[in-house]
């Protein structure tokens, strides 16, 4: 008799979490709280160092980029493997939070959530075209669903992220609609820096709400329905739900 393969090692819940929340958290705390880290990171290095208004969202990038890179990095050493979903996003991060920062333009990050999910809607749609259940093949070891349990679910999801793109699109139009064109006149005391960091006491911009309406949107409201859906999906997961499929045998 022999053996089937043992299952990948997933991370626990605790840590499943900080992952997924982790750099999230880095990403809320860099946007709302930006402004006084920054000017204790100047008073702690004898500066005098004020966030540009406008800028948030650039710090909250440059915070975020990073944090994800160590989740990513902490999940492949904790699994052993490079998972599918985290990879795509990765590199979509990577690409649009650098364009966001080099071209110091926002619409790239705004956009970063449609391009996410628009992704995993056709990657989900494409395997099942060409005979392969991505969702299947994600949580291996982890559930166990008739062949037609599967498909059914890959295509609610692939609807669901579908739905999630255009909420996404629709939702940053319209929030930042009446935002002002950053205009950023360059002072020799933030000298490289001038686009994010400003001279204390100087004229201020007219802060974006709506900007800062889309994060709390892409933060929490993603996320919450993200497990409402999910819930949603359980009884019909329960009811297909098999056992464990038996070592093969000679």
């Amino acid at each position: 008799m022999t053996q089937s393969a043992p299952s990948a090692k997933r991370l626990s819940g605790k840590a499943k979490f900080a992952v997924d929340m982790g750099p999230l958290a880095i990403f809320m705390i860099a946007y709302f709280f930006g402004g006084r880290l920054v000017s204790l990171a100047g008073a702690a290095t004898g500066n005098e160092w004020c966030l540009r208004e406008g800028s948030e969202m650039y710090l909250a990038v440059a915070g975020f980029m990073p944090a994800f890179a160590l989740a990513f990095a902490y999940s492949v050493w904790q699994e052993k493997r490079v998972a599918p979903m985290l990879l795509v996003s990765g590199v979509i991060i990577g690409v649009l939070g650098t364009l966001t920062l080099v071209l110091q333009n926002k619409t790239f990050f705004y956009m970063k959530p449609t391009i996410v999910y628009f992704l995993f809607a056709g990657l989900l749609y494409g395997g099942l075209a060409t005979g392969r259940n991505f969702m299947k093949t994600v949580f291996d070891g982890a559930l166990h669903l008739p062949d037609a349990a599967w498909r059914t679910l890959t295509i609610r999801y692939a609807f669901f992220f579908a739905a999630l793109a255009f909420a996404n699109e629709i939702a940053w139009r319209w929030l930042t609609r009446d935002c002002p064109e950053q205009s950023i006149a360059l002072n020799e005391a933030a000298g490289a820096w001038s686009w994010l960091l400003r001279e204390c006491g100087g004229v201020e911009m007219a802060k974006c709400a709506g900007e800062a309406d889309w994060v709390k949107l892409k933060v929490f409201g993603f996320s919450i329905a993200s497990l409402v859906f999910t819930g949603i999906q359980a009884p019909f997961i329960a009811k297909h739900m098999t056992e464990e499929p038996p070592a093969d045998s000679d």
